[in-house]
């Protein structure tokens, strides 16, 4: 800035300081003169920087809006294909073939809207090596399979007490069946101890998920020794803890399928309680209990960091044609799981599961175990509630679908109130 200029500017604020009853003897006449090129320079930046309504407006930084990915879940219990299920889907199809539409159709629908879903798929696909069967030693046509697979799911746990029902050639053709589906993620039996360490993951929305698999039982039976085969064992505590350990190096979200607990009880021991807090702990996100073919509660297990692990202690069946009242209510969990995803993010960011929700859907079959279908409970009615082929061997009805709802599920997840119909 030239002299003249800055003198130009200092008698325009000794006018201004004169209007304010200052004189300009007020000012020491030295400063004009002794004034350095740095002092100069200072002034000059002082006026630049002097804050408008405008520049303050513009240079207001605002902190970024953190941005996050969501993906929808569900996951469901034991699909459990007695004959008569597999026998209609049958006659369904002409006899040549098997048509499963009419059993699942009524909740497809929850199942295709989720962005993941995951099934505990109770009984083998042999890869039609095997004719179908029944209890006590299962087997189903690969058209189930297929069908699982249109209706929306993208993960089948298969580490169950059914796992070795067709021996060590059965798992293997049921593990030949899912290696040829390319969009089925499996876990729970491998075909070696190679196969097993490569943990399955998928990533759905930007979001990876890891999925692991273990059963407490094999209703007695056991792999030969020299057989490559492995079945996750949920006895195997510490190697549980170490596979979600290095699951979660693999993903953001480390979802644990256990098929445990006794058959038939609604009652969670302080074993599955302990183990739960135990994995927890390690490092698994969402923890899916399944076997007992009747619904257990559901928690959420906090963690030091102010995390939680969502525990489901079992869904119940998801279809089956079984025989006792209770075995015939499972539910739909259905859940959101949420990641920061934005360029502020950052590899100590936590999931956020929330929206957490179980959906009650019921199996409904006619007399003789005839037209075996699926209901989500909010179509379900006091009159096929009434006419349901069950009740000619033991307790049911429409009530009592309530009263085993309102035992069993925190009423935090579950508004039993909203499905009721008179």
């Amino acid at each position: 800035m030239k002299m003249k200029k800055l003198l130009n500017i200092l008698t325009a604020a000794a006018l201004v300081l004169g209007m304010t009853s200052c004189t300009s003897s007020d000012i020491p006449q030295a400063e004009f003169e002794t004034e350095s090129t740095e002092a100069v320079m200072s002034a000059e930046t002082a006026v630049t920087t002097i804050p408008s309504e405008t520049t303050s407006a513009e240079t207001t930084t605002t902190q970024p809006v953190p941005e996050y990915s969501t993906v929808s879940f569900a996951a469901v219990g034991d699909n459990l294909i007695h004959s008569s299920i597999y026998k209609q889907a049958n006659v369904r199809a002409g006899g040549e073939g098997y048509d499963f539409e009419y059993a699942y159709e009524n909740i497809a629908k929850i199942i295709r809207s989720a962005d993941a879903a995951v099934i505990n798929q109770e009984t083998l696909i042999c890869n039609d090596v095997f004719e179908p069967s029944t209890y006590p030693m299962f087997n189903s046509p690969t058209a189930l399979g297929d069908h699982m697979l249109d209706i929306g799911f993208d993960v089948f746990t298969i580490a169950n007490n059914h796992t070795l029902d067709k021996g060590t050639e059965g798992l293997s053709a049921c593990l030949d069946y899912w290696d040829s589906r390319n969009n089925a993620v499996v876990c729970g039996a491998y075909r070696n101890a190679e196969d097993r360490d490569n943990i399955r993951t998928a990533e759905f929305k930007g979001i990876t998920f890891s999925f692991l698999s273990y059963t407490e039982s094999l209703n007695g039976l056991r792999l030969p020794q020299d057989s490559p085969l492995i079945i996750g064992d949920s006895n195997e505590v510490d190697t549980m803890i170490s596979e979600i350990k290095r699951a979660k190096e693999l993903s953001d979200v480390c979802v644990v399928a256990l098929h445990w607990g006794v058959e038939n009880s609604d009652v969670i021991s302080d074993w599955q309680r302990t183990v739960a807090k135990q994995l927890s702990d390690a490092g698994a996100d969402i923890i899916i209990g399944n076997h007992p073919h009747v619904l257990r509660d559901i928690e959420e297990i906090e963690r030091e960091d102010g995390t939680v692990t969502l525990c489901a202690y079992s869904l119940g069946n998801f279809i089956s044609a079984q025989s006792v009242g209770q075995n015939l209510i499972g539910g739909i969990l259905t859940f959101d799981v949420s990641l920061r995803t934005d360029e502020n993010a950052s590899e100590t960011d936590k999931p956020i599961i929330d929206h957490i929700k179980l959906v009650p859907i019921v199996t409904h079959y006619d007399g003789n175990y005839k037209n075996v279908r699926i209901y989500q409970l909010s179509d379900y009615t006091r009159e096929l509630a009434e006419s349901h082929g069950v009740k000619s061997m033991g307790k049911f009805g429409y009530d009592y679908i309530f009263e085993v709802l309102k035992k069993n599920i925190n009423e935090k997840y579950l508004d039993a109130g909203e499905y009721y119909k008179e």
